[in-house]
């Protein structure tokens, strides 16, 4: 938690929220506390009650407090984070070869949430699109050039809450000797994607990643149970074959707040031989 304090002359609310902030950090308040009410803040820091509120809101836009209409203001109890260390890509490729009872244990929600695609409430949509300009360059392909977009959601059946969303483009002339590949009624597909493409003769080489932060309309938030203040990571993956061609690119969000993004370079070792540093 970043527990900097506001730095040079600062208004009244901006002081307010450094000493909670403080006393959350400190362990002084925990998750489930409830935080002085507003007339309390006014009152001991001989401010506004606007001041006050400010201040609360500026603790919600960092995630660090929750409330709502008619309830007080309390700790936020830190949500539960998935981990995606993004070695799926080689897991779905070394599954393409096993018999299908074992391939339907390892999706994409399986490996990259950590949930069994059982304990969810799916679904699928594929629509044909023409590339857009931006689609088109990515792909290498005119734009214009027929894709099959497809859209996955995975929600909570108990909260109602999104638990994963994706979109996924591949040029529809691809997948096309295939028309199994074209109808989302055979969703979850057992493999995932990998054992999609390997139907049509397609192996990867390797899968590009790029990651950037977006900011969440109310709605969205609504959909994923997200507090204010929280972004939405999107992670972009761009599938290449080995002839070298982008066959599929997909783009999925995941609440900042409650993802962790694990990526491991390897290095290569220095020869038995390599010279020593010398002093």
């Amino acid at each position: 938690m970043n527990t900097e304090s506001t730095a040079g002359t600062v208004p009244v609310h901006y002081q307010i929220a450094d000493a909670i902030r403080a006393r959350i950090a400190a362990g002084e308040l925990v998750p489930g506390d409830s935080i002085p009410t507003i007339e309390e803040l006014a009152q001991q820091w001989r401010c506004s009650a606007g001041s006050a509120r400010s201040a609360l809101g500026v603790l919600r836009g960092e995630g660090l407090i929750t409330a709502g209409r008619g309830r007080a203001a309390t700790v936020r109890q830190p949500p539960q984070r998935i981990r995606l260390p993004y070695t799926y890509g080689q897991q779905q490729k070394d599954a393409v070869l096993l018999p299908e009872a074992e391939r339907s244990k390892a999706g994409a929600i399986e490996l990259t949430a950590g949930i069994s695609i059982e304990d969810t409430e799916s679904t699928y949509h594929y629509s044909v699109i023409e590339a857009s300009p931006d689609l088109a360059e990515e792909f290498s392909v005119p734009p214009g050039t027929e894709l099959l977009r497809r859209e996955y959601e995975m929600t909570d059946p108990k909260t109602g809450y999104r638990l994963s969303l994706s979109t996924s483009y591949i040029p529809k002339f691809l997948i096309e000797p295939n028309p199994d590949l074209l109808d989302e009624k055979n969703e979850p597909w057992p493999g995932g994607h990998q054992h999609q493409l390997y139907t049509v003769g397609i192996e990867l080489d390797h899968i590009v990643r790029s990651v950037i932060a977006l900011e969440p309309t109310p709605g969205t938030r609504q959909r994923w149970g997200m507090e204010t203040g929280v972004p939405l990571l999107r992670v972009r993956s761009r599938s290449i074959d080995t002839t070298d061609r982008v066959v599929e690119l997909s783009d999925a969000t995941y609440p900042a707040d409650r993802t962790e993004l694990e990526f491991t370079e390897q290095l290569t070792r220095w020869p038995d031989d390599y010279p020593k540093y010398a002093r």
